[in-house]
Formats: C-alpha cells, sequence, structure tokens
C-alpha cells in the first residue's frame, strides 16, 4: 500500500500545530510496517518538521517564492502551492504500478482538500481519506480578525462540499464532530472516529528544567487559542500572587507576537510573563514538565494534545469547558465556564496556593494519560485505511 500524504501548507505557524503533530506521529509509526510505503507531499519548512519529529517518508518538496502581506497574496500564494501540489502527482502517479494507493489528507484546509480531489477524479481507484478536526464556530463570535474568520469559515465550507463529493473515509478525533457533520448532510457510513495520542515513556523519562514557573501556556499563538484570555487571567492571579510566573511557549505570527506583547506590556506584567517563543521539544517540553499549573483558554479544538502532554508531565490543567474536552478528558481536568475569566483565575489561584491538591490532581491525570497512546492511533488509522 502506498500512502500519499499531502501537507503543501504554503504558510507555516511559526512552530508546530496539533494536526502537525498528530500527522507526524501517525507517519513515522505507519512507515514500519511491511507493505506500507510512504510519499509526503509538502513544502519544505513541513519536511523539516517531519524529520525532526523521526518521520523518514519519501518527499516531493512543493515551494513558490511568492511573498504575502494581505489575505488576497496568501491565497494567490496558496494556488500556486494547489498547482504544483498537483504536478507532482500528476508526475509520480501517472508511472506509478500501485494500485493500492491512498492519498491522505491531514486537513481540511483548501490546499489539501483541493490537490485530493483532483487526484481522485484521475485516480478513481484511489482512496480518499480526509481528517477533520472541528468545524469553524459563527465567523461574527469567533476571536481575531474578522476577515480572516469570513474566509476561513467559508473555505472550510468549500473544503466540505469538495469532500462530501469524492472522499472515500473521513476520519474525525470525537464525536461532536462527527454529529455535526451528520446534521450539515455527510452520510454517516463514511465517518470514523479515531484519537489522538501521546508518547507516555518520553514523558516519563523527561528531566525538569532548572526554570520553574507557576503557570505554562503551550500552543500556537492565536486569538482562538485564547491568548487575550491568558493576559487577562495572569493579570488577576498577580492581583493575588504578585510574584507568580507563567512561561507562554509557541510560535505565531507577527501580528499575534505583537500584541501579545502589548497587551503584556499595557499590564505591567513583564516580569509576570515571560514570552519565550517557539521552542523545540528538548527545550519546550522541560519548562512544562516544571511547572505548576497548565493553562489552556483555548476557543476551539478538536482534542487537545497539549492538554494530554501536560497531564503526561503531572500538571493539573484548567481550561474552558469546551464540549471536545468534556468527551476526551472528563472530570480528570478543570473545566472552567467558557469566558468566565475571574472563576478560571481563581481556580488557578487556589491550586497555586494548595501543593498537595496540586500534586493530587496531577497525579490523576499522569494515570489517565496513559490510556491515549499513539500507537493504538496508528492502528486504528491503518485499519481505516485498509476496511
Amino acid at each position: 500500500m502506498l500512502i500519499t500524504s499531502l501537507a503543501p501548507e504554503p504558510v507555516h505557524h511559526h512552530g508546530k500545530t496539533g494536526g502537525g503533530v498528530r500527522l507526524g506521529e501517525i507517519l513515522r509509526r505507519l512507515e514500519k510496517r511491511n507493505g506500507v510505503d510512504i510519499l509526503c507531499v509538502s513544502t519544505l519548512f513541513n519536511r523539516k518538521f517531519f524529520e525532526k519529529s523521526g518521520v523518514r517518508a519519501e518527499f516531493r518538496i512543493v515551494k513558490s517564492n511568492l511573498k504575502f502581506k494581505s489575505l488576497a497574496g496568501l491565497c494567490l500564494k496558496s494556488l500556486f502551492i494547489i498547482a504544483k501540489a498537483l504536478l507532482v502527482l500528476k508526475k509520480d502517479f501517472l508511472k506509478s504500478e500501485d494500485k493500492n494507493i491512498v492519498i491522505y489528507a491531514s486537513s481540511d484546509l483548501f490546499w489539501e482538500t483541493i490537490p485530493a480531489y483532483f487526484f481522485k477524479i484521475r485516480n478513481k481507484n484511489a482512496r480518499w481519506i480526509q481528517t477533520i478536526y472541528h468545524i469553524y464556530p459563527d465567523w461574527k463570535k469567533r476571536p481575531g480578525k474578522k476577515a480572516v474568520n469570513f474566509f476561513g469559515h467559508h473555505l472550510q465550507r468549500f473544503s466540505f462540499w469538495l469532500i462530501k463529493k469524492r472522499a472515500d473515509k473521513i476520519v474525525l478525533i470525537n464525536n461532536i464532530v462527527k454529529n455535526d457533520l451528520v446534521k450539515i448532510g455527510f452520510p454517516e457510513n463514511k465517518l470514523f472516529v479515531s484519537s489522538c495520542g501521546i508518547d507516555m515513556d518520553y514523558f516519563e523519562n523527561l528531566e525538569k528544567s532548572a526554570s520553574a514557573y507557576d503557570g505554562v501556556f503551550l500552543a500556537r499563538l492565536s486569538h482562538s487559542k485564547g491568548i487575550s484570555d491568558l493576559v487577562e487571567i495572569w493579570k488577576k492571579v498577580c492581583a493575588e500572587l504578585p510574584e507568580a510566573r507563567l512561561a507562554v511557549i509557541g510560535g505565531g505570527s507577527e501580528e499575534t507576537k505583537n500584541f501579545l506583547s502589548g497587551k503584556t506590556s499595557k499590564y505591567g506584567l513583564e516580569k509576570n510573563i515571560d514570552l519565550l517563543g517557539y521552542l523545540e521539544n528538548e527545550k519546550a517540553y522541560p519548562i512544562l514538565k516544571s511547572g505548576k499549573v497548565f493553562l489552556f483558554p483555548s476557543h476551539e479544538e478538536g482534542w487537545g494534545i497539549a492538554i494530554a502532554e501536560a497531564m503526561a508531565c503531572g500538571l493539573p490543567v484548567v481550561s474552558w469547558n469546551l464540549p471536545a474536552f468534556q468527551e476526551v478528558f472528563g472530570d480528570k481536568t478543570m473545566q472552567i465556564e467558557e469566558n468566565n475569566i475571574d472563576l478560571f483565575s481563581k481556580k488557578i489561584i487556589a491550586l497555586l496556593k494548595n501543593e498537595a491538591e496540586r500534586e493530587r490532581i496531577g497525579k490523576i491525570g499522569e494515570e489517565f494519560a496513559k490510556k491515549y497512546s499513539w500507537e493504538r492511533v496508528a492502528e486504528r488509522e491503518l485499519e481505516i485505511f485498509t476496511g
């Protein structure tokens, strides 16, 4: 079986995404299976990211030298990337004798779904396996720039149209998305719920950093991840605990980094919030493990890999009460009514003042996290590919 993974993202997020982590973990396990060959159609940035994750697949690189300073520029660059991805697929598979081909689109972003759609038209015997993590909320209420949210919402709906027309199977990571897709017309017999995972051995053997923080946030920096809430929450924590320190780990656009640093300065929290930027795993995870509490005020998640990683490190987790978190983690994390900044900060303060309670909750979470294994996720994915 030849699995062709699509990851031709025209703009990287200055760091890893949950979908990228999931794809890398699955690919590096599937490529060890007999009879499985993997070809990854990717940008140079994503290839480097996957190789650092241990993926040793064959790569076809698509790239564009276009620079963009606007949404229109990004769309133009995306079209070039899509065209080049299609040319790569055409060149490789017109001469391929492998009849057992899976085209695996690891996100519903249009630069992955469009090449998959046209490849499926040209190769009717190939199987198109599509992953969908979550459905964008109402663009008018979504945090961030309204123009970006508007186009993001409608481009996802365009991708959904392509997927409904041609995809053979659709992989989801929670039942909430499954139910929502059925409501908007997706055939239930094409929807398969899988999961995400963690490398528990890695976290159990991980040494703590010498830098101990009271709170840790680890995610790509974007408005949907709650970066504005994060500063508001920590401001209230510091009103009660003036020496409390928060580590913010994650890359993002210049706009989001400037927004975050500007809001930190506005509240005079420069000594309380360390904006560490994107860090490689060997630097980021020791800091995570040395923390006392993990804050995750994200408003949009399909699963929550960062939460599971924090639990594996023995940290109590405080987040908003998103439906996905309720399904995946149940009562093993502290989930606060969304947008209740006061209650979120009070929970953090209570945990920081009670070491015994932190340790008790942390041990419960650490034991719970063991149930999520990347090996099991890869097995489930292969079942979906071949079933």
